[in-house]
Formats: structure tokens, sequence, C-alpha cells
């Protein structure tokens, strides 16, 4: 055999080798592709507040506890279904929810609890998937949990395909007394059903007699969940909204129209890996607790590592806080007649501190307007805003600012002891504000929420409607 056909033979025999692994006509298949690097991160989430409230005798007054001092108890079921549902924002292949007992003062037993992604009916937003209905276990399988008072549990992963931006319903069954310690008091829509009997499997709750033990009232609360996970791509930014009624969403109209909302929608729509966790409470000041105001939820200083630090997968915080501080915040004599700018400044050198320690970018959102709300504004409250607002601008503490104060800025009907002043003092426009000038609406949630996906991600897009 001379050389030339023995090189013929070695090439055929090499291409029919290619042909038969199929490597020739699918050339991906040559080396394997790398399994991607995932990590769990909150999809969603929310701040607990106490739900304790004192207890009244028949006369009306409060009733004693053992030491002589006001009584409080949480809300108490038994033999009860809670569904809720809850807006992811990034998507996952696998899951776990996060169930808080952190302010209860006894031990809270969940007898099951179960996962499912919601029906698609905005009408009834207890309605389910049942193709997607999967049961949660604990402690590596087992299907109840008991959480210790102060603490905290965490499901074992489930395999459940989460998309992003969908609708995840959480059902949990109490079989025997169980005190909901723990609450986020608003919600935007009737995300919350309680029926009696165990009703976890259940394809809707909407036709189920509400029960007795916990009816639904004017404002919705989310009880106990404290968050939902997915497991995403290592590199999915962690995203943490941190602050007071104006993160919560005060006056928005649905979940999907808050500022943090607005930015998840904005990340997922120009394809960012990144997940937002909505941790404002309404009426929560950054400096002080308010104390006998439990829903109100601790200060913000104190709140911060559990709210932010420790949540799964975070990389990012935009903290919005000061407009609460400064209408009511401990002065310098220590009344609650508000905070000074040196205060607030203090408050978030702390907070940047923190967050640096580790490993966080944090940017600082500018104080909001007041002045068309003529309870809050003064000109001492209007210069400590002004002067916190300056610091955050230009002090170099932040990796970013997210300066809200000019976005929603504009056009107002001042009330009649601010129109006095002169110059004007700047207030919320009209057409961004959901009340007199202290909440904006939807479309001022929407200016908040394109701004922060701007600084954020170095982006450059524009709202639908300003507000100038």
């Amino acid at each position: 055999m001379t050389h030339a056909v023995r090189n013929t033979h070695a090439r055929f025999a090499v291409v029919l080798a290619a042909l038969l692994s199929g490597c020739l006509l699918f050339p991906a298949c040559a080396a394997p592709a790398k399994p991607v690097a995932q990590k769990w991160v909150a999809t969603w989430g929310q701040a607990m507040t106490s739900r304790f409230k004192q207890v009244t005798g028949s006369d009306g007054k409060p009733v004693p506890d053992a030491y002589g001092q006001p009584l409080v108890r949480a809300p108490t079921v038994d033999h009860l279904t809670l569904r809720q549902s809850v807006n992811a924002s990034a998507g996952g292949g696998r899951v776990r929810i996060r169930l808080s007992n952190y302010y209860g003062r006894v031990p809270l037993t969940v007898s099951a609890a179960r996962i499912a992604l919601g029906a698609g009916d905005a009408g009834d937003l207890s309605a389910i998937d049942p193709r997607s209905d999967r049961p949660l276990s604990f402690d590596g399988g087992k299907p109840a949990v008991t959480i210790a008072p102060g603490s905290e549990a965490v499901s074992d992963p489930v395999a459940l395909r989460v998309p992003a931006l969908s609708n995840v319903v959480v059902s949990l069954y109490f079989d025997e007394p169980a005190q909901l310690a723990d609450v986020h008091p608003m919600e935007q829509a009737h995300t919350t059903y309680a029926v009696d009997g165990d009703a976890t499997r259940q394809p809707s709750l909407a036709q189920r007699p509400v029960a007795k033990t916990l009816p639904r009232t004017d404002g919705d609360h989310v009880y106990l969940l404290a968050g939902v996970e997915v497991e995403a791509p290592a590199d999915t930014r962690g995203i943490v909204a941190f602050g007071d009624s104006i993160t919560d969403g005060a006056l928005a109209s649905a979940p999907g129209t808050t500022w943090p909302a607005v930015l998840a929608g904005l990340a997922q729509r120009h394809g960012d890996a990144a997940a937002v966790v909505n941790a404002g409470i309404s009426a929560d000041e950054l400096s002080t607790d308010q104390i006998g105001a439990p829903g109100a939820g601790a200060s913000g200083l104190k709140r911060f590592l559990r709210d932010v630090v420790d949540r799964p997968g975070v990389t990012d915080v935009v903290v919005l806080f000061g407009a609460n501080d400064i209408n009511r915040g401990i002065d310098a004599a220590g009344y609650p007649n508000g905070a000074s700018a040196g205060d607030l400044i203090a408050s978030m050198r702390m907070l940047a501190d923190v967050a640096h320690r580790h490993h966080l970018r944090i940017y600082a959102g500018t104080v909001t307007p007041f002045a068309g709300v003529e309870d809050w504004y003064s000109p001492q409250r209007e210069a400590v805003r002004l002067q916190f607002n300056e610091w955050i601008r230009h002090s170099g503490t932040f990796d970013g600012v997210v300066d809200f104060a000019s976005a929603v800025a504009g056009a107002y009907t001042p009330p009649p002891r601010v129109a006095k002043q002169s110059p004007l003092p700047v207030g919320m426009a009209t057409v961004c504000a959901g009340d007199a000038g202290l909440h904006p609406n939807d479309r001022g949630y929407a200016v908040m929420g394109t701004l922060a996906y701007d600084v954020l991600f170095h982006a450059k897009l524009q709202p639908p409607q300003g507000c100038h």
C-alpha cells in the first residue's frame, strides 16, 4: 500500500469517527458545556413588623398582664389555611421560602406548606396552576416546621420553574393554635386568603368562606412570609429597596406599580440579570424606633442587617429614608419634633459603612419634597431636607445617588401657610402626587423606578410621563 493511500484511509477513519459521534455535524458537542454557576437570591421579599395589639376588656380598658403591664397579643389561628400571592422578580429553576417568627414570643408550628404558580387570574389571586403545585418540606424532608421565637425557617429547595415577573402562591396550614406575630401591614391588592381547614391543595380559595379567626380587613397583610428565593445564575444582582412608605408603595394602584417593582420590570425587559426585594415599611424612620407603634417597624439602623445584609444573594441596596425622621424624629433635646440633618447624616454613614463591610454597593435616594402637606412643612424641616440632600449628592459616601427629589419635583398648589413663603419651597408635582404632595402616584413611582434603573444599570431610559 502506498503512502498516499494510507493517508487517505487514515483521513477517512477520522471523518467516519466524527460522523458517528455527531461532532462534525454539531461542533458544540466537541467540548461539554460547563454548568452555569448558580446561587440563591431573594426574588421577592418584604420586611416584617410586629402584629401585637393591646388586649382590652368589655369596658374598653386595657387588660393587665401578670406584671401589671398592658397585655398585648398577636392574632391566633387554629385549623386554618393561609394562602398568599406574591410577585417574583427574577426567575429560577428551584425555589424555597423563608418564614419569620422574629417577633414571636412563643414557638410557631406550620403543619404543612405548598407552593405553586398563580393561574393568571387577576380577579382571583388565590387561584393556582395545579400542574405547578408542589409540597414544601423543612429540615431535610419534614412536612412541618416549628419556628422558635426570634427566628426564621427556610424550606428545603423544590424543583419548580419560576418565570421572571410571575405570580407565586404560597399556602400554609396551621393544625394547632398559632400566633401570627410577624406581618407586613400594607399590600396594594387582595393578596391574602384565610379559610378554615386544610385547603392547601385547592385550586382556588375565592369562593370559600373567610376564616373567622383571621377575617379579611380593609388593608390586606402578608403574614410570616418574609421571602421567596430562587436558584439563579451567580451573576444575578440582588437588589434591596430599603426605606419607608414611599418605597413600600403607599397609594400605588397595584403591586407592580411601586418604584421597586418598576425597577424590577425594567431590568427583566432589558435583559439584566437582577432580582429586586422591597424592604420598605410605611411610617418607618431611619434613626429612631417609634415607641408604641410596632406596625411602623424598628428603625432602619436596627433592621438593616436582617432586612438587607442577610438576604441571600444581595449585591446592592437603594436607601430612601428621611421624611418621617424630619417630621417626627427625635430632636436634640430628646423630643419628637424632628431629627437634625446631622443625625440623618450620621445614620446614613453607618449604613454605608455596614454595606461596604459586607461588600455591597449602596445607593442613596434624596428625600422627596413635602411642601404640599401643610402639617409636614415648616421652614426648619425644609432646611433639614435640603441640607441632608446636598450631603447625599456631594459627600462621595455612596456608590451612586438616585436623585428622587429632583425627579418628582414640579408645579403644585401650595397650602395657605406654605404659599406665604418666599421663595415658594419646592413641592412634589401634582401630576405625580397621589395625595396632597407626600406620596407619589403610579406616574411618580414610574419616574422613580426608571431613574433607579438608570443609575444602577448606567442606562438612559425615560419614563412614559415625567413630573416636570
